[in-house]
């Protein structure tokens, strides 16, 4: 299968290194030749600087778009339309109306769409999703989490916080992840509210955001995310009716990844405790991309994952509603 990455920076880098075996890297493409030339060479492959031309090359079956938020939507839609199958990074766009666009395009021509959200693939969580669904635990009451990191110099000057390129700040950025994660362990969340704060980068989009989510169910979570934290971290907590399972770190600047069982005994009282821990590299890659990979082999060609991504894409803008008032 013959594939194509249009966006050659870091996050393109990483899928090109993570492509299953059956995927051979046959162009990639940028804006910027000098980088799109490097990865280009890298995978010897052809490079392009049009991403037209890409997705109007017939031997390309699916496309990995790794760009700025501006271009994710006109891309996808064009991939769409030309029976490509597509792995857009996470937002997937700018706005609830750019996703529509999209879940039009699969309409009138349906191909595996899939968005990088690859904190589902990460040990942890695939663990914690089958602790979970097991219900040995009983049912999820709440969920609490935090996600943070605490940038670059200049980052407030770089385009995740230009309107017009990113479309959000960071509850866009990395709220997106934990929305996600949270609809991936309990489902779809209805009550929505949030605060937003412009705290230190920029006066343009908010680099912090608060939120609270509640379900039918009764279900709650409550997470943060910001570009505020000094020391980079990621918390996700599950409060189970007989346990708490507690997930630290992503590897690398977030910290060992960790799973902490805190299991409640019949009296009540300290729980037992018991820690899980993965001393590994990052898989979620190469795991997200060979479940694209399976998608396409198994023609799954549903819409499933265009609602993920615009329920996704519809909570962060009810929140930001929110505090437009």
């Amino acid at each position: 299968m013959k594939v194509a990455i249009i966006g050659c920076g870091f996050i393109g880098r990483k899928r090109a290194i993570s492509l299953p075996k059956s995927m051979e890297l046959s162009v990639v493409c940028d804006l910027n030749e000098v980088v799109g030339r490097k990865l280009a060479e890298d995978f010897n492959c052809r490079f392009e600087k049009k991403w037209q031309h890409v997705v109007d090359d017939p031997e390309i079956q699916a496309v990995f778009i790794t760009t700025t938020n501006n271009f994710l939507t006109p891309i996808g839609e064009a991939s769409i339309l030309k029976g490509k199958h597509v792995l857009i990074e996470k937002p997937g766009a700018r706005n609830p109306e750019e996703l529509q666009k999209l879940i039009n395009a699969h309409q009138k021509r349906p191909v595996v769409v899939r968005f990088g959200f690859n904190h589902r693939y990460h040990p942890s969580l695939l663990k914690v999703k089958k602790l979970v669904d097991s219900m040995d635990f009983g049912p999820v009451m709440f969920i609490r989490a935090k996600y943070g990191h605490g940038a670059r110099l200049g980052y407030g000057d770089e385009w995740r916080f230009d309107p017009e390129i990113a479309g959000g700040g960071e509850l866009l950025d990395q709220g997106s992840h934990l929305i996600d994660l949270t609809n991936y362990l309990i489902g779809e969340m209805d009550q929505v509210t949030g605060i937003t704060g412009k705290l230190f980068w920029s006066e343009k989009l908010e680099d912090s955001g608060f939120i609270v989510l509640k379900n039918k169910k009764g279900q709650l979570a409550q997470l943060s995310v910001t570009c505020v934290e000094w020391k980079n971290i990621f918390e996700f907590e599950i409060m189970c009716k007989t346990a708490k399972i507690q997930i630290n770190g992503l590897g690398r600047s977030y910290g060992r990844e960790t799973i902490t069982l805190y299991k409640m005994k019949p009296e009540m009282g300290p729980p037992d405790v018991e820690e899980i821990d993965f001393d590994q590299e990052d898989t979620s890659w190469q795991l997200e991309n060979e479940e694209f990979y399976q998608a396409i082999q198994n023609k799954d060609y549903s819409d499933k994952k265009l609602k993920e991504a615009k329920y996704c894409i519809d909570t962060v803008f009810k929140i930001y509603q929110l505090n437009s008032k």
